[in-house]
């Protein structure tokens, strides 16, 4: 299976979606090209592996120093790394892709913003007022990942075909505070629904969405959505239970939404779908 394959239908759907997005973003700091990858810190990797490969395939990097691992998706992918002792399992960061991505310049803009920038060997970190981690980094840094090689395993269909990353959500506990940052990076949001209302950020050809926790919750990215192509939403739920996940069919027979083995929530949106139709077939 060629991950990177696209059909023309889909290939409209994505240029069409983000011709708007992408001009928004150039009034941020960002040139965000998407949301790159997700990152993931679990309590066993190689448990997470044999569920997250047959979801999402077989291409997977291993690092060669740590047990790390990379599962492609689509353009994206996703790293599971183990959680550090005595922190939760979650997701830890998600990463804005930057084309001709230049480290140097763009600390630069990010300092003369204002933002505190920490530099690594893979890009640069900021935090949001909350304390949550945004990598900056090269759009498809799969492709940087020199310290990483193909891991064998057995061969097995993906549940899902997966064409790339859709959207991000993050829990904040400032609604006006957050919107300020985010703004900074991305340019203005669209405002949607909630009290306060939920502004959503567009990454290029991505977005991210703003909230608050429920109450007593802390602020965190709360999930995170693989953009797939078009699947049989039962039989996906009775595979993802199967799996160990916490799975159940909406109100409109789709599948929305699910929590991994470790209760990491994730969603999987296919082209077009909106919540009040059906999946289809």
């Amino acid at each position: 299976m060629q991950l990177d394959r696209i059909t023309r239908r889909h290939a409209l759907f994505v240029i069409g979606a983000a011709a708007i997005p992408q001009a928004r973003a150039q009034a941020g700091l960002l040139p965000a090209t998407r949301v790159d990858h997700v990152a993931l810190a679990v309590a066993d990797v190689d448990k997470a592996m044999l569920f997250y490969r047959r979801l999402f395939g077989n291409e997977v990097l291993k690092d060669s120093q740590t047990p790390r691992r990379y599962v492609r998706l689509g353009p994206c992918y996703m790293a599971i790394a183990p959680a550090a002792a005595g922190e939760p399992k979650c997701i830890d960061h998600f990463s804005i892709g930057i084309q001709n991505f230049n480290a140097s310049s763009m600390k630069s803009t990010l300092e003369k913003a204002g933002l505190n920038v920490r530099e690594s060997n893979v890009g640069l970190f900021v935090t949001d007022p909350d304390g949550t981690s945004i990598q900056v980094w090269a759009d498809q840094s799969w492709k940087q990942l020199n310290n990483a090689v193909f891991e064998g395993g057995p061969k097995q269909e993906a549940l899902f075909h997966s064409l790339g990353m859709h959207h991000v959500a993050i829990q904040v506990s400032d609604m006006a505070r957050a919107t300020t940052f985010y703004r900074k990076l991305f340019g203005e949001p669209e405002i949607g629904q909630g009290n306060p209302p939920q502004p959503t950020f567009h990454a290029g050809e991505t977005r991210l969405t703003i909230y608050n926790p429920a109450p007593g919750k802390p602020a965190k990215i709360d999930h995170f959505s693989v953009l797939v192509d078009p699947f049989d939403a039962p039989s996906a739920v009775k595979t993802v239970k199967a799996l160990g996940a916490n799975a159940e069919l909406s109100r409109q027979n789709t599948l929305n939404e699910f929590f991994d083995p470790e209760g990491i929530r994730l969603q999987v949106t296919f082209p077009g779908q909106t919540y009040g139709t059906p999946a289809k077939k």
